[in-house]
């Protein structure tokens, strides 16, 4: 029988489903006989002893050392943009920075649930730490832009590995009662990297240059790197020979995915920004993206032994739920991070740093949102009420968000951050254990990994369409408010920097701002309808039990 709802009952769901769960009675799983797996079912798993808080605490801080890199490195990079484009002269090609990473990310972190399952947890963590860590060196060691991109799509391959893997690692070693408060943990740590990304790479690139915000961080990937290989030591799985782990890999669907994802992300990222979105360049890689998806689609389907993600786990609706929920979810994140900014140097004219301090309500919420969630989680084992909080406090905080006028003080904005960066918090931590809690244990790798790669696909997915609504409105509020002799020279300077709203005079300025404020609007008119999608998503997931042993027994 499928892996639909009916299946896996909110009762105690995970006792049947380690059987059945997944097989069809009259058809053929990934190609493999339902009578076969089964029958590789039947023995039960061994049970493992769970690690002494001690040794937990030692793998914990070794894993997440990685992934607050990960974050750190993410917004360094938005402070050093402009410094990196005055050394290269490129500042129309420099986004590619971050767009690259991005796209790097999204487009492998779907395989590495199931690498991991084939290969192993500790060799592929050791990987993904090797390959940031080298990433992230040759960015220091960058002579020319298009080599610097090159580097931060390797450090991007590595980061995708150094997020997921975190998570898929813990899952194996903890307790789902216990995962959510760990989570949250993590979740803080992952937001103090992000919020002090910004503080460090400045203080670090006024001193040294901003070569040194990334060769520093190769030292402290080799301590990530010893930690780990000194202590993290997971169950080895038995595999007979290496020819049967080649053969496990499903090559086809892992080529066709990844193909069709940078087709796909290369399109939205430069449509609207670079080239018109109906020019080739933009028609021509989404029109080939769709095919390599719908052979992707296929070969997961009929043709792989063991798809690098199987399809049919989104039958259930909690693995759907959460992961459209992630999805929508970071769509959101980077609508609001981005455009509050945006909005606070543009409309009320405040300083960069200032500005800055207008997100910091939104990671403390986010942190006291994680750690809620996972407290209520270990000690109730229930988390749909947080799913319900969550939602609310999100789709509250968007619209006070959309609400922002040329009067509203920076005090309030901050006020408002708190409501979506509470939600944040708790969908992060919630929509992951939801997710674990809905399958067998032998999928947890491989459904967090889709749900990492839902996030990875919708944060670049999001930088894209909200900046095209940003552009797209900006451009023609821009062309209706200022007419008259020099009115495309005005336009072009005012849409290139916000510094120069300030040397306009007085009529012209309040004009401008007006259609900043337009632009920003229409951006956070956009967050709301997400967050009500996102809001939806995570509604049709299901409570299902939270098991207080990692054998969930």
């Amino acid at each position: 029988m499928a892996l639909d709802d009916d299946t896996l009952e909110s009762t105690h769901p995970l006792q049947q489903a380690d059987t059945i769960s997944l097989l069809d009675d009259e058809q053929k799983i990934g190609g493999a006989d339902a009578a076969e797996v089964l029958n590789d079912l039947s023995d039960p798993p061994a049970v493992q002893e769970e690690l002494s808080r001690s040794a937990l605490v030692t793998v914990f801080c070794s894993l997440y050392v990685g992934v607050f890199l990960s974050a750190l490195d993410g917004t360094i990079v938005a402070t050093l943009l402009a410094h990196i484009a005055s050394e290269f002269h490129e500042f129309r090609s420099v986004s590619w920075i971050a767009t690259g990473y991005l796209i790097a990310q999204a487009a492998v972190q779907p395989l590495y649930g199931k690498v991991s399952d084939v290969f192993g947890r500790k060799p592929v963590v050791l990987f993904s730490n090797v390959l940031f860590g080298v990433g992230s060196v040759l960015c220091g060691l960058s002579n020319s832009i298009w080599f610097l991109v090159f580097a931060r799509v390797i450090a991007g391959i590595g980061g995708a590995g150094l997020t997921s893997m975190s998570a898929i690692t813990l899952s194996d070693i903890v307790p789902l009662r216990q995962r959510g408060l760990l989570q949250g943990i993590g979740n803080i740590l992952y937001g103090s990297g992000a919020a002090f990304g910004g503080i460090v790479g400045g203080i670090i690139t006024d001193r040294f240059g901003w070569r040194w915000t990334f060769l520093s961080q190769g030292p402290i990937i080799l301590l990530s790197i010893a930690a780990i290989y000194f202590n993290l030591n997971l169950p080895k799985k038995h595999v007979a020979d290496s020819g049967d782990k080649l053969k496990r890999i499903d090559f086809l669907g892992s080529l066709t995915m990844v193909c069709g994802l940078v087709l796909f992300l290369f399109a939205v990222s430069i449509g609207g920004s670079y080239q018109p979105w109906l020019s080739f360049s933009v028609i021509a890689p989404l029109v080939i993206s769709f095919f390599f998806i719908g052979a992707f689609v296929y070969v997961e389907l009929y043709v792989a032994a063991e798809p690098v993600i199987p399809l049919r786990l989104l039958k259930n609706r909690t693995v759907a739920g959460s992961s459209f929920t992630s999805w929508f979810l970071v769509m959101v994140y980077y609508a609001h991070i981005f455009y509050i900014a945006i909005y606070s140097v543009s409309v009320r004219g405040v300083s960069p740093t200032r500005s800055g301090s207008s997100l910091i309500p939104h990671f403390v919420a986010s942190a006291a949102g994680s750690l809620a969630c996972g407290a209520v989680m270990r000690s109730t084992g229930r988390y749909y009420r947080m799913i319900i909080l969550a939602s609310c406090s999100s789709t509250i905080g968007a619209i006070l968000i959309a609400s922002v006028g040329r009067e509203t003080s920076q005090l309030q904005v901050m006020a408002y951050m708190l409501f979506p960066g509470f939600g944040f918090g708790v969908y992060l931590t919630v929509t992951l254990v939801g997710l674990i809690a809905a399958v067998p244990r032998e999928y947890q790798a491989v459904t967090t990994s889709i749900q990492y790669g839902f996030r990875g696909i919708g944060s670049t997915v999001g930088v894209s369409v909200a900046s095209a609504v940003f552009q797209n409105v900006l451009a023609a509020k821009l062309t209706a408010r200022i007419t008259g002799e020099n009115a495309a020279e005005i336009i072009r300077r005012v849409s290139d920097s916000v510094d120069e709203v300030a040397n306009l005079p007085e009529d012209l300025r309040d004009s401008v701002i007006q259609s900043y404020l337009d632009s920003c609007h229409a951006v956070f008119y956009m967050a709301v309808v997400l967050i009500i999608c996102c809001a939806g998503s995570s509604l049709c997931m299901k409570e299902y039990v939270l098991h207080n042993n990692v054998s969930r027994r």
